[in-house]
């Protein structure tokens, strides 16, 4: 049983535009987490959201194609898969894209995690300085020790 090569073409194609898309998405919101503007960040996760559920299940129908053809699932199924039929492997260089663009989308989220991430250890050294809660290791006191300054002295205290 052989899989109709036009059929995975569309497939691919498909999937490619969709992480095309997915990769301007990230770099979008890469600005805007950087310029901070939360509205436009709250539509731009949303549209975001819709690709990776559009991607996840053109996956799906790629690993239920698979099946169909009694093949194993595993990491280079695909690969394995458009090589062994002459007219499909004329696919595998559109499925390396295809890929690449995923590990490029990938990248790119973890680059965006990231800006998270700092943007969030910054806003709670903002509150914990407001609320008087210091981190301080690093100031000494008058002997010259390290001193861990976790006093409370709040900022109207300050």
């Amino acid at each position: 049983m052989s899989a109709n090569p036009q059929l995975v073409r569309e497939m691919l194609n498909r999937d490619l535009h969709a992480a095309q898309r997915l990769q301007v998405l990230l770099t979008q919101e890469r600005e805007l987490l950087q310029q901070r503007d939360h509205e436009a960040l709250t539509a731009l996760i949303r549209e975001k959201n819709d690709h990776l559920a559009l991607l996840e299940g053109h996956a799906k129908e790629r690993a239920a194609l698979l099946q169909a053809l009694q093949i194993d699932g595993s990491g280079s199924s695909w690969e394995t898969f458009l090589a062994s039929d002459e007219p499909l492997s004329q696919l595998i260089p559109l499925w390396q894209q295809l890929q690449q663009e995923v590990r490029q989308c990938h990248d790119l989220n973890n680059h965006n995690g990231k800006l998270v991430a700092r943007s969030q250890q910054t806003l709670k050294q903002l509150l914990d300085l407001v609320r008087g809660k210091s981190q301080g290791g690093g100031l000494y006191d008058a002997s010259g020790s390290a001193a861990n300054n976790a006093s409370s002295n709040t900022l109207t205290r300050a």
